[in-house]
């Protein structure tokens, strides 16, 4: 042994890590490792899309929905309030037939006519 600056490169063979051609080989190797690395991704981000565009769907769907119970709430409500009224209304009709008939009663001395007697009265 010399002692002296490392070997030619024309006497380092393929197999030698520290050669051009097994530098790009292995250069070549981390590329396609890379790329499959790559595919692999963006299939989990097409996959991902494709989730997240039937989640949004979905959404959509139950906004929808939730707007149609607003609506029917809506209604139900006001058809609950027009019974009210007409419950009240019709409470206001019975206290005065109520009151009517009172007072005909004190009319007739306390004598309550059925609806044919007071027929063939009148």
């Amino acid at each position: 042994m010399t002692g002296g600056p490392d070997p030619e490169p024309a006497a380092m063979s393929a197999d030698d890590d520290r050669s051009p051609a097994a530098r790009l080989r292995r250069a070549e190797l981390r590329v396609a490792h890379l790329e499959g690395h790559l595919e692999a991704l963006r299939a989990q981000v097409a996959a991902l899309e494709a989730a997240d565009e039937h989640r949004r769907s979905e959404l959509s769907e139950a906004h929808a929905e939730a707007a149609d119970a607003r609506a029917a709430a809506r209604e139900a409500q006001a058809r609950a309030e027009e019974r009210r009224h007409l419950i009240g209304e019709l409470r206001e009709q019975l206290a005065e037939a109520r009151a009517a008939r009172s007072e005909s009663k004190s009319d007739d001395g306390g004598k309550v006519l059925g609806w044919r007697a007071r027929r063939r009265t009148n």
